[in-house]
């Protein structure tokens, strides 16, 4: 696992880079099939959810996405406290972590950590609430910001 800030914030760069190659790998396979329909013909559960996987690709990516950005707080957090078993939901870090004094994390940007993190639980946990649209792109730069302003060194 990483230790640095740094290395988060690249494990999440490498996350999102993930997603950019599995969209042009599902966009070109929905091209393929339409151009050649028996081209999955030895694969029919591919075929048979083709659709879905073009659908849901952003929120599994989403979900990933705070997955790393989760594991750096939790990270940083056991470190700070020196409690290798410690367990603190993610709702509760990015408000303990960013707003610790003389190292506050600005409120909109904890915000935008937030609007990640409910868009995951929406994702991973099926909720019914809509929390409405956000990209890939949005997600890594929110997480990204948040990340980026932690101390470099974690213990």
């Amino acid at each position: 696992m990483p230790y640095r800030r740094f290395d988060w914030h690249q494990h999440v760069t490498e996350v999102w880079g993930e997603y950019w190659s599995a969209r042009a790998a599902v966009d070109w396979l929905k091209v393929a099939v339409k151009k050649t329909p028996d081209i999955l013909k030895e694969n029919p559960v591919a075929r048979d959810y083709l659709r879905d996987a073009h659908e849901n690709l952003e929120g599994t990516y989403i979900v990933r996405l705070f997955a790393a950005f989760e594991a750096a707080l939790r990270s940083y957090d056991r470190a700070r406290h020196h409690d290798a078993d410690r367990r603190t939901d993610a709702s509760t870090m990015i408000d303990e972590i960013g707003g610790k004094r003389g190292r506050g994390i600005e409120q909109r940007i904890r915000q935008r950590a937030h609007s990640v993190r409910i868009v995951r639980n929406y994702w991973a946990h099926e909720s019914d609430e809509d929390p409405g649209p956000i990209t890939v792109d949005e997600a890594r730069r929110s997480l990204q910001i948040y990340l980026a302003e932690l101390p470099d060194e974690w213990g």
